[in-house]
């Protein structure tokens, strides 16, 4: 009989938490809380912030190369203006050979319509061929976009401004 109030004394003690009082067990569980974190843990944190930080590094490369066409499209709209500013004060526009910068000499008692022509986004020289071949009767105005080669699909140029808008 005695063993078995010895048996009934430790199964009790062992419910109510392996012998140790509240306060030792709360003691146990703060340090089990603080014992930190363990390598898997720490390398699951990082594969998450880097799959995030490449979804979002896309999508900020991908809004860049945007922002530098829409660049692209208003320096060409700008230059185009001035083009025909030029062409109302001289009654034509520029040729090929003269280019853009015949817009920021000044001619006669004209000041000059720009003073200076901008570079692409991409630091390339705007293209102007007049008479243009993609505008019959005005000029081509054109940048060969982020390649730098004539051609390829990513060219801007002042054809395309009503198809874009």
């Amino acid at each position: 009989m005695k063993r078995r109030d010895t048996m009934v004394n430790k199964q009790e003690t062992c419910d109510k938490g392996h012998g140790l009082s509240k306060e030792q067990r709360s003691i146990g569980l703060i340090r089990h809380a603080q014992r930190g974190m363990t390598l898997i843990e720490i390398m699951v944190v990082v594969v998450i912030i880097s799959l995030v930080a490449g979804v979002v590094g896309v999508s900020v490369l991908n809004r860049l190369e945007e922002a530098r066409k829409k660049v692209a499209y208003t320096q060409i709209k700008q230059i185009s203006e001035a083009l025909e500013l030029y062409k109302l004060s001289f009654k034509k526009f520029p040729g090929t050979a003269e280019g853009l910068s015949a817009l920021t000499v000044p001619k006669g008692k004209e000041q000059p319509f720009m003073p200076s022509i901008p570079t692409d986004p991409w630091d390339n020289d705007y293209v102007y061929i007049y008479p243009g071949s993609k505008n019959s009767g005005a000029f081509d105005l054109m940048s060969y976009g982020p390649d730098g080669v004539d051609g390829g699909g990513d060219d801007v140029g002042n054809w395309e401004e009503t198809a874009s808008e």
